[in-house]
């Protein structure tokens, strides 16, 4: 929508490394490429914990960057759910979403959060994966190599 930007966010997970990898990337109304990023964090958690804590990651990392009207999409229905709706869950799900919630109701009202297919979600999944080889976060001003190809042929 005009004068919105978009948040893709996804967490891909290994138990090889007992890594949860976290890909965010940040697009114009017009789908073009604004920044990325990725980053990982240990232990190995819950598919539901792990998607909460990328929305987390995500929606603070938009506010350092004083974004406004942005829009979250995220392939965790569950997430996108409880985000919309909120049921007072007392697990450890229900807690990192209930901040989600008043986090993004304080710094960043005018956003959203929605719910994407995987394959509408392609470019943050391919970036959850690589985070998991990162040793550290990682923050692209310009398109990183492993999502090129995917956001070339979203422009079409």
């Amino acid at each position: 929508m005009p004068g919105r930007l978009k948040c893709n966010e996804d967490a891909s997970f290994s138990s090889s490394t007992d890594k949860v990898g976290v890909g965010m990337c940040i697009r114009d109304e017009e789908g073009c490429f604004i920044r990325a990023k990725t980053m990982w964090h240990t232990p190995l958690c819950s598919v539901d914990i792990g998607e909460a804590l990328g929305l987390h990651h995500a929606i603070r990392w938009v506010h350092e960057l004083q974004l406004q009207n942005v829009d979250f999409e995220v392939d965790s229905k569950r997430v996108a759910d409880y985000f919309n709706r909120g049921n007072g869950d007392i697990t450890e799900f229900g807690v990192i979403m209930g901040s989600n919630r008043h986090y993004c109701s304080l710094c960043l009202p005018n956003s959203h959060v929605e719910f994407s297919r995987r394959q509408a979600n392609g470019v943050a999944h391919k970036l959850a994966k690589a985070a998991i080889s990162e040793s550290s976060f990682r923050i692209f001003d310009h398109v990183p190599t492993c999502i090129n190809d995917l956001i070339s042929n979203e422009m079409l």
